[in-house]
Formats: C-alpha cells, structure tokens, sequence
C-alpha cells in the first residue's frame, strides 16, 4: 500500500486505481452511513477520492492505518458539506441525561441494523454516526455541525432510545416468524 500511495503522490494512474480498488469498499460503507440512497453514496464516494488525490500530499499519515483514517475523515467531512450544502439544519435541543444503549441479545445481523439506522431522523442518525461509529467526541461533532454540544448529546440519546425501541420491535418479529 506504501508504494501505492507513493504512486498517488507521482499521480500514476495505475496506483490511483489500485488505491480506488483497495478503498472503495471501505469508504463506501462510510459514505453509506451518511446518505439514504445507494447513488448518492456513489457520488459521495467519487467526491472522496477526487479529494484524497487533490491532497495526498498533505497527507502525514506514516503508515497504511494513518492514511485509511486519514481518508476515512475526508470522507466524512464531504458528507457533512454535502449535508450543509443542502440545508440541513440540526436545531438546538435542550439538555436531557446521556441514556446508554442497552445490550440487545438479537438475532439482528449487519443488514437489519443498517436498516435501522436509515429509519432514525437524519441529524440523530449523522450524530450516531459521528459519535459511536466514527468515535468523534461531542466537541468534535458540535464544531463540525455548528451546533452546542449539549444538542451533540440530545440527538445522540435520542438516537440511542429510538435504535432500542426499532431493534426490540424488529427482533421481536423475527422470533415471532421462527
């Protein structure tokens, strides 16, 4: 992966799309989580990558787990502006107690909570995903959103309550179809 990124810098095609095969599945999954359909993640994933080779070089990352971070946060920044570019407005919430996500012993797989999350309102699902999958801290999040860090809070609890409710109900049910 070294001497691809290496490539990338020299602007070989062939590294570029070494990097593409190698990323692309990585990348997608995060831009995934940030859209609701398959073509803007798409588009959102060819946005990444024109991004990444638009600034390899300012890349410091040493090693490949540096680099993958490193693409991972432009692939999350680009979501976000996407997001803001569209309006998305993540109103300030009042500040309620951090409610952790109880442990659901569940038959629910990878696809069915994919599914889940697509189901929670948008700026609970992005902070979600910010906080928990991406582990960026309520600070993080509250500066990249523009938004105060107890509203960080608030969506996240939400997100959290809500995910509770929709896999107790999904779980539910597929006991009920066994």
């Amino acid at each position: 992966m070294k001497n691809i990124i290496k490539g990338c810098k020299q602007l070989d095609r062939k590294s570029q799309r070494a990097m593409v095969n190698h990323l692309s599945p990585y990348l997608y999954v995060i831009c995934r989580r940030y859209t609701e359909q398959h073509e803007d993640a798409q588009d959102l994933l060819q946005e990444s990558f024109i991004a990444i080779f638009n600034n390899i070089e300012k890349c410091k990352a040493n090693e490949i787990a540096g680099f993958k971070a490193w693409c991972r946060r432009i692939a999350i920044n680009k979501a976000l502006e996407k997001k803001r570019k569209r309006g998305l407005i993540l109103e300030t919430l009042s500040v309620v107690s951090i409610a952790t996500l109880p442990v659901v012993q569940s038959q629910l797989n990878v696809t069915d909570i994919l599914k889940l999350l697509e189901r929670l309102p948008e700026n609970q699902r992005i902070v979600f995903n910010l906080a928990v999958l991406d582990g960026f801290a309520h600070r993080e999040i509250a500066e990249m959103l523009n938004i105060q860090e107890s509203s960080s809070r608030t969506f996240l609890t939400r997100a959290r309550q809500k995910l509770q409710k929709l896999m107790t109900v999904n779980v539910k049910k597929k006991s009920i179809k066994n």
